[in-house]
């Protein structure tokens, strides 16, 4: 097998988890825009189901570090090694996010700052959701592509840095109108998790394009 081969089940496996850490990122999303719509139950509901689906991943994930033992150590065996610890840190960030939500009192925040929590989440799942696209498009030898759609999570993660920064002055901003400095810290860890999630979607996006430009070139 060349050195750019995925093995079949392999493949499976690794596409498998990134799909599993996308849902975590989905439901974490979701149950933000739920908490939009003023549907707090269906809200908590879907970030304690992102929190579960960590669970399932790692189930995944087990499965396929056990099909890499079976891998001669070499360049794809280190590689999928790497990325998968890439992937770990979006999981957790994400299921911190969860946990995050469901601690603080998200529909009496000022409007502003609502809307900054979102637009981070959007992007932090829009980033995530690229990853699966990248890596099947490694997968499958398209490696042009890949080198331009790792571009878009860049840009991705470029945006999220702007909301962070605009987020956090809106906390400067309505510090005398949250009264409880908790809920300020609470805040800006969620909104500082949310960007983590776009942050580490770059890393990995970044690493799947170096991934790329070897493989073209062998």
């Amino acid at each position: 097998m060349g050195y750019c081969e995925f093995e079949s089940s392999l493949s499976n496996e690794l596409l498998k988890y990134i799909k599993a850490v996308v849902n975590i990122v989905k439901l974490s999303s979701e149950g933000i825009k739920l908490l939009e719509e003023f549907r707090t139950a269906e809200a908590m509901e879907s970030f304690t189901k992102g929190i579960h689906e960590d669970t399932i991943a790692d189930d995944v994930r087990r499965n396929l570090l056990i099909k890499l033992q079976d891998l001669h150590p070499g360049f794809m065996r280190e590689r999928i090694s790497t990325l998968l610890r890439r992937l770990d840190l979006i999981a957790e960030q994400s299921k911190e996010v969860s946990r995050n939500m469901t601690l603080f009192p998200y529909l009496e925040l000022p409007g502003e700052i609502k809307n900054t929590i979102n637009e981070l989440s959007v992007k932090a799942y829009e980033s995530v959701l690229k990853l699966y696209e990248i890596t099947s498009l490694l997968i499958n030898h398209r490696y042009d592509e890949v080198l331009e759609e790792a571009y878009r999570v860049e840009l991705a993660e470029e945006d999220a840095d702007r909301i962070l920064v605009r987020g956090r002055q809106l906390l400067v901003k309505y510090g005398s109108v949250i009264r409880n400095p908790a809920i300020i810290l609470m805040v800006d860890k969620l909104i500082e998790a949310l960007e983590g999630i776009t942050d580490f979607a770059e890393d990995a996006s970044d690493y799947l394009r170096t991934l790329a430009l070897y493989c073209r070139s062998v």
